[in-house]
């Protein structure tokens, strides 16, 4: 019996990462890693169940799901309006469209000191910030589907008398679909990323908070459990939009 490829492509998945684990037990077990650098796997299980059963992680989970999903949000509605006006407005696109590439290219996280200045140390910096590298790849993907649909759809569009609004949500966007949601997924990863990674130097909340905290207080196992936890929100949210973008390529496409 032959065995799928999903399946052959879990097990091997799956053997990596016991194979890691294992041998990242053994380098810190027999000294050649320090433990201050890096915790064993097995502690940092055990200390992952601990804090499982504690409010610390539950509340700082909490805090960045609602700044993620806020931001992703906003995310959504900005670069969905950029994205339709670069579609339309060709001047618009060239005028404004290379500088923000060139911002979303460069590492934009730098610049939360002027975002600190102006909104301070707090969700309201985090969210904005997490807006503007969120929206970019939306925005981008919105205008690239739109304008890469073959001219014969536009066409059949014009045959039928489709009026501006008809031929906009009844021909153009279920033909940009697959790419808009492809925009949709990175969006979300870059938002998730911004979120985290603000939090961590803002110190402001969530679980970039609490890694930096434990960093600070040199708790290794609770770092690398909040670690943890943080990739397996990003593993879940990539995951059910990777979901939502083969459902959208099935049957958009």
């Amino acid at each position: 019996m032959k065995l799928s490829r999903a399946v052959i492509i879990r097990t091997v998945h799956v053997a990596f990462a016991v194979v890691l684990i294992a041998a990242l037990e053994s380098l810190v077990a027999s000294g050649q890693l320090s433990e201050l650098i890096l915790s064993r796997p097995s502690r940092v299980v055990v200390r992952l169940w601990h804090d499982l059963f504690g409010a610390e992680l539950w509340q700082s989970l909490a805090v960045t799901l609602r700044e993620v999903f806020a931001s992703f949000a906003l995310s959504m509605v900005v670069g969905s309006g950029l994205g339709l006006a670069f579609y339309r407005y060709g001047a618009f696109r060239r005028a404004v469209e290379p500088p923000l590439v060139a911002f979303y290219s460069a590492p934009a996280i730098l610049l939360y000191p002027v975002f600190v200045t102006l909104l301070g140390a707090g969700s309201a910096t985090v969210i904005t910030m997490a807006v503007i590298i969120g929206a970019t790849p939306i925005a981008i993907n919105i205008a690239v589907g739109l304008t890469g649909i073959e001219p014969i759809w536009r066409k059949v569009g014009r045959s039928l008398l489709a009026t501006p609004w008809q031929m906009l949500l009844r021909i153009l966007l279920p033909a940009a679909i697959p790419t808009i949601v492809t925009g949709f997924r990175l969006g979300l990863t870059f938002a998730l990323i911004a979120v985290i990674s603000l939090e961590f130097l803002l110190y402001s909340g969530g679980l970039g908070k609490l890694v930096s905290w434990r960093y600070y207080t040199f708790d290794t196992d609770g770092v690398y459990s909040a670690i943890v936890l943080v990739a397996t929100v990003a593993v879940v949210m990539n995951g059910r939009l990777n979901g939502l973008e083969a459902w959208a390529r099935r049957h958009w496409s």
